[in-house]
């Protein structure tokens, strides 16, 4: 039997919520994922979000977001899937040409 390959259906819906966000720190639950916010500035924001709603768990992905440059940096995503679709909703949201993406290969192993 073959494995179902993880569809990150909820990703799009979260950037939504992260861009439109009042604060840049703060933790809450989404789709069973605990996400995490953290800024020092009001123009960046640095995500991470768990495995489930225990960050013991484990990280699914770790990214910052610059919004007045619009640099995504990808630190860390658990598959090739997952980095694709955080790209895209970014894009979706700002102008695909705008979004600078950049990715952290070595923890990509």
């Amino acid at each position: 039997m073959a494995t179902k390959k993880k569809q990150y259906g909820f990703i799009r819906k979260l950037i939504d919520k992260i861009t439109t966000s009042a604060s840049n720190n703060m933790s809450f639950p989404f789709y069973r994922h605990l996400v995490e916010l953290s800024s020092g500035t009001r123009g960046y924001v640095s995500v991470t979000i768990y495995n489930t709603e225990d960050r013991y768990e484990g990280e699914m992905a770790d990214f910052s977001f610059d919004y007045w440059t619009h640099e995504l940096h990808i630190w860390f995503g658990e598959s090739d899937a997952l980095i694709e679709k955080i790209i895209s909703a970014f894009k979706s949201i700002y102008s695909p040409q705008d979004v600078k993406v950049s990715i952290d290969e070595e923890e990509q192993d």
